[in-house]
């Protein structure tokens, strides 16, 4: 279907692979970009595309990555940045050095697959850009950074999409909901129940509570939106977020004052 390649960072699990196994059925040409091989390997092959060794976190290994499959490919149709990384703390608890980490490869490294795909975009006067973030405007307890960055995200997102409109070149965001069992997300899902004291059952039972649709988010929801983006009926769709989260707007739970005390008291672990 489509001419040159679309890479998708984190593609060797959870979301990234829906996403790369739902575009290769549609007929893109798909290219799974990840640090790990055996993982990016396995996946590759197990949807019959590519993988090409991407650090997002790594300036050198973004652009000759991104240069490579481009050279192979005859130019770039598509990037999705979905690699991310997540932590479960308090403010008062969050070490800078984990805050910058959540920052380097949430927020720094879509910033450079982004800068790298467009300079190729620019060129080719062609291609989208889809950043998968996180649902914005409202507070998440233990989440702060992870928060943090994907909304620096949204606003990376917003400010290339007007500065490649011309180019021919449309940027836009997916925003998931609840993405939990049975995905690198659960364990982050897992540690937040921990920490506000409710058991695994009390807390699923929570979060579908405030979902209206009932039911956790799965990367197959998420897949079908990159689709949607990816496909024929959005040229004239950029600089949007596209929420897919069930209809959910804020968290029911806080954690307790006592334990926020602690917490302050205890300070940053390095």
């Amino acid at each position: 279907m489509s001419s040159g390649a679309i890479i998708v960072t984190g593609g060797g699990g959870g979301i990234g692979r829906a996403i790369a196994k739902r575009l290769h059925a549609d007929g893109h040409t798909v290219v799974i970009a990840d640090r790990d091989r055996a993982v990016a390997e396995s996946a590759a092959a197990a949807i019959g595309c590519e993988f090409e060794l991407i650090d997002i976190g790594n300036e050198a290994s973004v652009i000759s990555g991104v240069k490579a499959v481009a050279a192979r490919h005859g130019g770039l149709f598509g990037v999705v940045n979905n690699a991310g990384i997540h932590m479960q703390a308090l403010v008062v608890e969050t070490a800078v050095e984990d805050w910058d980490r959540i920052f380097s490869v949430n927020t720094r490294g879509t910033f450079l697959m982004s800068r790298e795909a467009a300079r190729i975009m620019a060129a080719q006067r062609s291609g989208q850009i889809v950043n998968i973030i996180t649902k914005l405007g409202f507070g998440n307890p233990f989440s702060s950074a992870y928060l943090s960055s994907k909304n620096a995200i949204w606003g990376l997102t917003q400010c290339l999409a007007i500065e490649m409109a011309s180019s021919g070149v449309r940027v836009n965001a997916i925003a998931p909901g609840h993405v939990g069992p049975g995905t690198g997300m659960e364990k982050a899902f897992r540690a937040k129940a921990e920490k506000l004291g409710k058991s695994w059952d009390d807390f699923e039972a929570d979060v579908v509570a405030t979902i209206p649709l009932h039911r956790w988010c799965t990367p197959e929801d998420v897949a079908g939106g990159v689709s949607w983006l990816m496909g024929p009926d959005t040229s004239f769709v950029t600089g949007e977020l596209i929420n897919i989260t069930g209809g959910f707007q804020a968290y029911a739970s806080t954690p307790s004052a006592d334990s926020v005390r602690a917490a302050a008291e205890r300070g940053p672990t390095k």
